[in-house]
């Protein structure tokens, strides 16, 4: 059990940066262009939140290996966000304000559970918290379909996030599975049925050779 649990929490390490790292290519990108062209800031924003809420629930259950991939997530989103903050040329305020009210939401929401009393409550309120923002973001890459379908290309996807996607997600579920937590297993169980999805999108409206994927 605890060799498959090793080997299980080494995947999802890997797995996870390999993910969180695709932002690279679109960081470099900003730098060398001096612009936030056609780069979204709020996937960045959702993401960071994502692996704040995760880094608690770890803490609270002295989890190592969800608190170190989601630190190094951390980390990453916040200086892909810093970066694009520094080029952005437009909507800076509003950058700010919805980055401001998401902080302070998450402030708010990590000092209430830290007021309860009851350890295991927390745990779950935490964890319910925790998962349903990993299902939303998870459920995000389902907007594109109507994209693809209308334009019958997939253009608009990048073929490696949806590996590293489903890698990840797989890696986690079966991580969640053998740990017996279902906060883990909910989540990533929807992330492999939205890469899954994407795949099939792939099959269906294969992309040229020379087409140039989005990161």
């Amino acid at each position: 059990m605890i060799h498959w649990l090793n080997i299980a929490s080494n995947g999802c390490i890997f797995f996870t940066i390999v993910m969180f790292a695709t932002g690279i290519p679109q960081c470099l990108q900003m730098i060398k262009t001096k612009s936030t062209k056609n780069i979204t800031f709020l996937p960045y924003l959702m993401t960071n939140i994502n692996n704040v809420s995760w880094i608690v629930y770890g803490q609270m259950t002295e989890n190592f290996t969800i608190i170190f991939v989601n630190v190094v997530g951390s980390i990453l989103q916040t200086i892909y966000m810093s970066v694009f903050v520094y080029f952005s040329t437009t909507k800076n305020r509003e950058i700010q304000q919805t980055s401001l009210s998401a902080i302070t939401a998450v402030v708010v929401w990590f000092i209430s559970t830290q007021m309860v009393n009851d350890a295991e409550f927390s745990i779950y309120i935490v964890g319910i918290v925790s998962c349903c923002i990993t299902m939303l973001m998870f459920s995000s890459p389902l907007a594109e379909i109507n994209t693809v379908l209308k334009n019958r290309s997939t253009s608009t996807i990048s073929f490696p996030l949806t590996v590293a996607s489903f890698l990840c997600a797989t890696s986690w579920f079966l991580y969640g599975l053998l740990l017996k937590d279902f906060f883990i297993v909910i989540p990533n169980s929807v992330g492999i049925l939205t890469s899954i999805a994407r795949f099939y999108l792939f099959y269906m409206y294969p992309q040229e050779k020379s087409a140039v994927l989005p990161m």
